[in-house]
């Protein structure tokens, strides 16, 4: 852990610091750098967000500051804008009345850093510190508890949890994301601050659902939403399909997989756990408020044409299959396939050399039939919908003879020319 002498800044972090802090001290007030920007400097070294508080008021904090926007100025939260960067600055707060879970029904100031220290969640995120004096300031043990890597909450855990239905949820991806422990008496309230819990909005569930995307230990935070009860409460289905077998596959291949979107990320959680029913897959889904351009994807994931593939396809079969996902979506779908049925054959026993062949085939396959250009849409065909009512047909009739000639391209890319298909038309 450094020392507050030797924690170096980059830029353009440091010189926002530095004006941040200046320019507020010019005018007579305090200000120190606060959260998870804190705690992320001290354990790796970067600063990623820039979140400041202040004895200076919000209305103080515009007058000092030429651009400022109001973004949370209720709460007495004002966005400070400088050299292309966002800096929240917020005044000194002190405890309040919570009466819906979530945000406080009134807003007190307060006149000291300790204060509003002690007022925050967890002990790791109620460090301060001051760029320009180079001076840490811990009101709560959280240097401490960094050192333990644990993660607990300042003050009472009960009531922390009661303020904010929120906490535990995030407390669970903080402990994940760091590989901290939680402290028994901090789970022990998530528990039993469930009712809290389950005031949280979906979309705010969601949202820290999808902060794990990225994250190297999202087996961890899977792990502490079901130690403190709070996957049941969201993702029901989910909850209940951590049993067995499927619950072993799940936690040892989700840590290892390249997600690139919610979509592939909820569908490897279904698929790894073994929820293929649609209406589980739907209904969690709308439950938890995914937006609807991923939600559809996910389904459409799970039900790829690939997955009817039997074991010891070729090239060929490969390509049928393929050419019947939207164009678009064919290299998605061929990930997630490639992903998920190297999971199942590896639960099934396969030692790795297999496991990596199989991958290595379906990627060869992938990049040679791109490669090739092979027809496989009716807008690769040489005729069009013209062409083929031209020859006599309308109707419906001319959609089925289009797929009827798409087949046959599929087979014979070679026969794919305007002569070939209007002679096969007439057929």
């Amino acid at each position: 852990m450094p020392d507050s002498k030797s924690i170096y800044i980059a830029e353009p972090y440091y010189t926002v610091c530095r004006y941040i802090e200046e320019t507020l001290a010019k005018h007579g007030h305090e200000a120190w750098l606060v959260g998870g920007s804190v705690r992320d400097l001290l354990i790796a070294g970067k600063l990623s967000d820039l979140d400041y508080t202040t004895d200076a008021t919000p209305e103080r904090v515009q007058k000092i500051f030429p651009r400022t926007v109001p973004v949370g100025i209720k709460f007495g939260t004002i966005l400070v804008l400088y050299k292309g960067q966002k800096v929240e600055v917020t005044t000194y707060r002190a405890d309040a009345d919570y009466h819906d879970g979530r945000r406080p029904s009134t807003v007190t100031y307060a006149k000291d850093l300790a204060t509003d220290i002690k007022r925050r969640d967890f002990t790791i995120n109620g460090l301060a510190y001051c760029v320009t004096q180079k001076r840490i300031a811990d009101h709560c043990g959280g240097i401490d508890d960094l050192g333990r890597k644990l993660l607990r909450t300042i003050g009472d855990p009960m009531q922390r949890f009661s303020e904010d239905g929120l906490r535990p949820i995030r407390g669970c991806r903080i402990a994940a994301k760091l590989g901290f422990e939680i402290e028994p008496a901090t789970l022990t309230a998530m528990r039993h601050c469930l009712p809290i819990t389950q005031k949280v909005a979906p979309e705010r569930f969601y949202d820290e659902w999808r902060k794990t995307l990225r994250m190297k230990n999202r087996r961890s935070y899977w792990h502490h939403l079901l130690e403190a009860h709070i996957l049941p409460a969201f993702l029901p289905h989910i909850a209940t399909a951590f049993t067995g077998e499927a619950r072993d596959q799940f936690l040892r291949e989700i840590d290892h997989l390249h997600l690139r979107t919610m979509a592939d990320y909820a569908a490897a959680v279904f698929f790894l756990l073994g929820i293929y029913e649609k209406e589980k897959v739907e209904g969690t889904l709308r439950e938890t408020k995914f937006p609807t351009a991923e939600m559809r994807h996910c389904q459409s994931l799970l039900a790829s044409p690939l997955f009817r593939l039997e074991n010891d396809f070729g090239r060929q079969v490969f390509k049928e299959h393929l050419a019947d996902i939207p164009r678009r979506e064919r290299l998605a779908h061929t990930r997630f396939f490639s992903s998920m049925h190297a999971a199942k054959i590896r639960t099934m026993g396969e030692l790795p050399g297999p496991v990596r062949q199989f991958r290595e085939r379906v990627a060869q396959f992938y990049r040679s039939i791109r490669k090739a250009g092979d027809p496989m849409d009716v807008s690769d065909l040489a005729v069009t919908g013209t062409d083929v009512q031209a020859a006599g047909i309308s109707g419906r009739a001319v959609g089925e003879a289009l797929e009827r000639l798409r087949r046959l391209v599929l087979s014979e890319p070679r026969h794919n020319t305007r002569e070939y298909l209007l002679k096969a038309l007439r057929a």
